[in-house]
């Protein structure tokens, strides 16, 4: 008889560029080294980047958080009449429920899409609060309430990085 030592490593969420690749609207990436040599060996990552993945081009006009803290739209930080909301909103009504098989998310901070408590809110040009979450975070958040998730600014900090490792691999191993 055959036995199997292997075990499947947890499903991990992540935003696409801090993986490293160019997907944010500058072109660029954010590679993020915790995510790339730690945490890889640990989950296997999902990349997902929402802008893009609803459609948005590479590289686009910068968009931003406005209008509302509880409800904002997705506008153009360059050029207000761009509003990329309904796009992003239309996305965010399907792709959480593509991500049930995920144990946890690593968020880009931030990010109009992906910032966890850390995105800018703008009204009337003059930011209002620092402390927002991105269309798809608030989307994914609210979808799956339980789900563990941090954003790389959060990583290099033990006493949030190692709770966030700790729960996802104690809910996979009672799976």
């Amino acid at each position: 008889m055959l036995i199997d030592n292997t075990t499947t490593k947890p499903l991990v969420g992540v935003s696409r560029c801090l993986l490293g690749d160019a997907v944010r609207y500058d072109g660029k990436s954010k590679a993020c080294t915790i995510v790339l040599e730690k945490l890889s060996d640990i989950f296997t990552l999902t990349p997902i980047c929402p802008e893009v993945e609803a459609g948005l081009s590479v590289p686009r006009p910068p968009v931003q958080l406005t209008g509302s803290i509880e409800n904002p739209r997705l506008t153009g930080r360059d050029d207000p009449s761009i509003d990329v909301t309904t796009i992003m909103q239309q996305y965010c009504d399907t792709k959480p429920a593509e991500l049930k098989q995920l144990s946890g998310f690593i968020f880009k901070s931030r990010s109009p899409s992906c910032g966890l408590n850390s995105t800018p809110v703008f009204i009337n040009d003059r930011c209002v609060d620092e402390s927002s979450t991105g269309i798809f975070a608030r989307s994914l958040c609210t979808a799956y309430p339980d789900l563990p998730v941090i954003e790389d600014s959060d990583l290099e900090n033990q006493a949030l990085l190692n709770p966030f490792i700790r729960l996802i691999l104690k809910v996979n191993r009672s799976l």
